[in-house]
């Protein structure tokens, strides 16, 4: 990758004025500072598939730099852009007396509090829209959010949407402030304004957003954001508390089923309103029902039958049923929503926050490949039906009717990504169409407003896209290289994920160490520490990342000291999507849920809010203190006062982590999961953008530089758009692989290996002649990463984007780690997993001090650093794992006398032995010749390297016979990542002297010395059976260098 620019910050404008630059950027080139402001756009492209077979196969991969396609313009947004700067020249012409004053304020530079030009022009928009001037109007035309025809059958009427595209931590609430307090000041002063409403409704998507928002009920008084933030004159407070603000989270809009007084359930008492549904009832599922549970359900009459699921191997899958339910009135919907609304108007104003959620739901295709997360679509799908029908049913209930002026008289969306999301049946990845202002993350970033997400842009790996960049991708790779397909498990991800995390922890030791500085000189009003946040795949995956890094799991390799958990200290906190979801509800089905809340609501706080313990959290601390009094195991009491989330360091979580959450402290976010679009991506390092300050640097005027370091979020700012793949070319024809019978001569036997065994075990011996180094290769796991801000129009160029470049390694985390220490935790890990394989033969306490030796060895003597890398970086994966793979492999049991002693497990007949005359294959590759060698010919999984080998073999003199190992069934059995694995060596030799060789053609080492010291076990235990020959294990880096060796091998068996 060429040399990184860097230039001056990416801070180019003020926050209070319209953008007067931007960042130009070009791969290559130097960034060009721009006068003016860019054009609201969006690039789109297909999101990543999860299709299996056939079609999976063909589909382009998400982040290819060849699948790139064209911007597109938010036309309706640069309009309405142009006209907002005539309207201010005409002084809001057409605007009503209080909307002049409520501007006039809001606009007045001598402020205390001066409002962010993202907030002014979002609030213009809607203003402009509703007040400006027809002349000024001409052409702009937002379109309508329709209802479906089932809902139009039902007496849904579309209501009128507008879309404020804001970034994180632009001041979105403030937004919904300013415009609550337009509309309702506006009808108390005009009660006959129909476009005007004194009652407004705020949706959120969780009950932590719906209880911070309260600040927006004008009955807060001075405590109200109206007050705080300098939004509504003094002499208008009376005025705007004859207004309503009511704030509920989505799941309050759901249509309540109806019991009776005892609590028994509605489908038992029979009364509301019936509503008949069809809905899908899975095995499991979230109930967890079995078949029995769903059809001793139906005989009761919860529901009917309708048919039996199955899949495509005919087994039972769940069940589509038919159940009719009683549910409240509209009318008793209403009222439970919105109150009785004595005196108040029939047309309300919708504030919808993080509206990306709030979207009619289109038919979803049976065979649409998009990827929808499994954990997280079933919510999706119920939160987007909620809150539209929700609206729906508000709107009718309210009488709403286009133009009538009653209903849902203007519905505002505020979002940093209003874009149609997977599973949602629309066009993933393309904006809501009413869109009508756009202040993007990339504004956000010149004008200060967030956190400058640092990603990678460069390591030594020297690729073109960083290893952790996206390290889903990259463990995702390593594994199909491997032969162990796509399907990545926990134990494969934490393999290699381990590093990345190390790395990026060793950043968050030092952001901490600074903070604490900082606190110390007086610069921070706290002593809180930052927060480090790893997004994992699913709960699998979290489990075995907080095993390992708060409770110290050694097998994954050292984890970092300063994560660890201890009774009474909680640094380390993991959220799994279920309880993600019920923390959202505002529910929780017991008191860990219910906690966990507590914890990630008050995440770099040092105190509660208004210095008031919530009730429930302290009726939580007092049981807990109680089971504590009576608990013999470390159990500590918790002091109520002391907010939980205070001191939490790190937090592992399945979901995002919820929308909205207001934590400022965030510094530090891993991604180990898949993302299958940029709104995905933009969500979760979202939750790192917020800042902790706004100081100013005097010497710029510019609000100071805070940075948020980020791996594995492929995160590029705006996402692309997949051309149409090319059509696959025809299949070759098919070429016979065989065993010709005429060249049995050169056939060649082998035995069957499954496993070993050890009898007469007394102690353990390694032969190291036999134990290839370990490679400590920077080139294939980085240790040094070059992380940049991303400020360009491309997040793929970032590399050549404005701003200093931050280096991370892992000096600081080596000096802290001593050689000893790595010694004995692979001795430790090595003894339990030979105890755990091979039986309790040899006692744990003979067995670890032989271990710790040996490991001690294999550190002073077989590593290959090479670059940077030192004998600490063993503790960290994937080295670690490699280490004791190979110790594990080079360990053979001996006798008294040191005879070895260990066997090979040989089915006893047929199955025990195999031979090269049952090869038959048929291939579209094209073969290449072989003379000395059973077959007709081989095919070669190379370009020349095979073939060079074939050609070497069949002109050596030593060489008997030799196949390549293609459908011949020739396999070792070894260990990798814990799990049983299968190796198939490139070739078998046999010698003219009757020596057989297995050779391995290699040319870059990957898991080379893992194979090689399962080979070496392998021919050792065949060599001690003694009814196959003498074998040997031969891994050759270069085809030039084979004949090399088999002239060494032969001289040395002639000897």
């Amino acid at each position: 990758m060429s040399q990184i620019n860097a230039v001056e910050a990416p801070i180019i404008n003020l926050p209070y004025v319209e953008p007067a630059f931007h960042w130009h950027i070009e791969a290559a080139k130097q960034p060009e500072k721009r006068p003016g402001r860019r054009q609201a756009s969006y690039f789109f492209r297909v999101p990543e598939r999860a299709a299996r077979g056939a079609k999976g196969k063909v589909q382009k991969a998400l982040f290819d730099d060849a699948s790139k396609g064209q911007e597109y313009l938010l036309d309706l947004a640069n309009l309405i852009r142009l006209r907002i700067k005539e309207w201010r020249a005409r002084e809001y012409a057409g605007a009503t007396k209080v909307t002049r004053e409520l501007l006039a304020l809001w606009h007045d530079p001598e402020r205390s509090q001066r409002l962010f030009f993202a907030q002014l022009e979002a609030v213009e928009s809607v203003l402009f829209l509703v007040e400006g001037p027809d002349d000024l109007k001409q052409g702009v035309v937002v379109p309508s959010d329709e209802p479906g025809e089932d809902a139009k059958a039902a007496g849904y009427k579309a209501f009128v949407r507008y879309a404020l595209k804001m970034a994180t931590g632009s001041g979105k609430t403030t937004v919904m402030g300013m415009l609550a307090a337009w509309s309702i000041l506006n009808k108390v002063n005009d009660a006959q304004a129909a476009a005007y409403s004194d009652t407004v409704l705020i949706v959120c998507p969780n009950v932590t957003i719906r209880d911070r928002l309260r600040e927006l009920d004008p009955n807060q008084d001075e405590l109200s954001l109206y007050r705080t933030r300098q939004l509504v004159p003094l002499h208008r407070m009376p005025e705007l508390r004859r207004g309503e603000v009511f704030i509920t989270n989505w799941h309050n809009l759901e249509r309540r089923e109806l019991g009776d007084v005892s609590g028994s359930s509605a489908r038992v008492v029979r009364r509301g309103t019936p509503v008949e549904k069809l809905r899908t009832i899975k095995l499991g599922g979230r109930d967890d029902l079995s078949e029995a549970d769903i059809r001793h359900q139906a005989l009761t009459g919860a529901f009917d039958i309708v048919r039996e699921l199955r899949d495509k191997k005919e087994v039972l899958t769940g069940f589509e049923v038919k159940e009719t339910r009683y549910y409240e009135s509209d009318a008793a919907f209403l009222r439970r929503v919105l109150g009785n609304r004595k005196g108040r108007s029939s047309a309300i104003l919708v504030m919808n926050d993080e509206a990306h959620h709030a979207y009619r739901r289109g038919k979803l295709d049976a065979d649409d490949t998009y990827a929808i997360d499994e954990e997280t679509a079933e919510v999706d799908a119920r939160e987007a039906t909620v809150w539209i029908e929700g609206l729906d049913r508000i709107n009718k209930a309210l009488g709403g009717r286009a133009n009538r002026g009653n209903g849902i008289r203007l519905c505002v969306d505020l979002s940093a990504t209003p874009f149609f999301i997977q599973g949602s049946g629309n066009e993933v990845g393309k904006p809501f169409p009413w869109v009508v202002s756009d202040f993007s993350l990339l504004e956000a970033i010149e004008a200060g407003l967030v956190k400058i997400p640092q990603l990678p842009t460069q390591d030594g790996g020297g690729t073109a896209t960083p290893a952790y960049f996206n390290v889903w991708r990259w463990v995702q790779e390593i594994a199909e290289k491997d032969g162990l397909g796509k399907g990545l498990t926990p134990e494969l991800l934490m393999r290699y994920a381990t590093q990345p995390i190390v790395q990026m922890a060793d950043e968050w030791r030092k952001t901490a160490a600074d903070w604490q500085m900082q606190f110390a000189a007086g610069h921070r009003k706290s002593d809180v520490p930052p927060v480090f946040i790893i997004v994992c795949r699913d709960t699998a995956l979290a489990k075995e990342m907080h095993d390992w890094l708060a409770h110290g799991k050694s097998e994954y390799g050292a984890a970092p000291e300063y994560f660890r958990n201890a009774p009474g200290r909680e640094w380390t906190v993991r959220v799994d999507s279920k309880v993600a979801e019920d923390i959202a509800e505002g529910g929780g089905k017991n008191d860990e849920a219910r906690r966990l809340r507590f914890v990630l609501e008050t995440i770099g706080k040092t105190a509660w809010h208004g210095n008031q313990v919530p009730e429930e959290y302290t009726d939580l601390v007092n049981r807990h203190n109680h089971r504590a009094l009576d608990d013999d195991n470390g159990l500590v009491t918790l002091d109520a006062s002391v907010p939980p989330g205070r001191d939490v360091r790190c937090i592992i979580s399945v979901a995002m982590l919820s929308e909205g959450w207001d934590a400022t402290t965030v510094t530090h976010v891993v991604g180990l999961r898949p993302f299958g679009s940029q709104l995905l991506c933009e969500q979760v390092v979202g939750r790192a953008l917020r800042r902790t300050s706004y100081a100013v640097d005097e010497a710029t005027g510019f609000f100071r530089e805070e940075t948020a370091k980020v791996f594995g979020v492929p995160f590029e700012l705006i996402p692309f758009k997949v051309e149409g793949g090319a059509q696959q070319p025809p299949s070759p024809p098919a070429n016979q692989i065989y065993a010709v019978p005429a060249k049995s001569g050169y056939e060649i036997r082998f035995p069957v290996v499954e496993g070993y065994t050890d009898p007469g075990i007394t102690r353990l011996a390694i032969d190291w002649a036999t134990v290839p180094k370990l490679k400590l290769d920077p080139m294939t796991v980085p240790d040094t990463v070059l992380m940049k801000g991303l400020a360009g129009a491309d997040g793929a160029l970032a590399a050549y984007g404005p701003g200093a470049v931050d280096v991370m390694t892992l000096d600081a985390w080596r000096a802290g780690v001593r050689v000893q220490q790595v010694a004995f935790t692979l001795a430790k890990v090595l003894s339990q997993q030979w105890v755990q394989v091979r039986g309790d033969t040899i006692p744990m306490h003979r067995v670890f001090p032989q271990m710790l030796g040996y490991t001690q060895r294999f550190l002073a003597t077989k590593l290959d650093c090479m670059g940077n890398r030192a004998a600490q970086d063993v503790a960290l994966n994937p080295y670690f794992q490699k280490a004791v793979a190979l110790l594990f492999d080079a360990l053979h049991p001996v006798d008294a006398s040191g005879a070895a002693m260990e066997r090979p497990l040989i089915a006893p007949g047929p199955a025990g032995e195999r031979s090269t005359r049952f090869v038959e294959f048929a291939t579209g590759r094209q073969p290449w010749a072989a003379h000395k060698c059973h077959l007709n010919a081989i095919v070669a999984d190379t370009k020349t390297w095979e073939q060079a080998a074939a050609t070497a073999l069949d002109a050596h003199p030593a060489v008997r016979s030799w196949v390549k190992n293609d459908h011949l069934g020739f396999v070792v059995p070894y260990r990798k990542d814990g799990l049983r694995k299968r190796y198939l060596p490139d070739f078998i030799v046999e010698l003219a002297s009757g020596e057989r060789l297995i050779v391995e053609i290699k040319g870059q080492p990957g898991d080379a010395e893992i194979k090689a010291a399962a080979a070496q076990r392998w021919c050792r235990a065949v060599n001690n059976d003694g009814r196959f020959g003498r074998w040997s294990y031969h891994l050759v880096m270069q085809p030039a260098n084979l004949s090399k060796l088999l002239d060494q091998v032969a001289m040395a068996v002639a000897a």
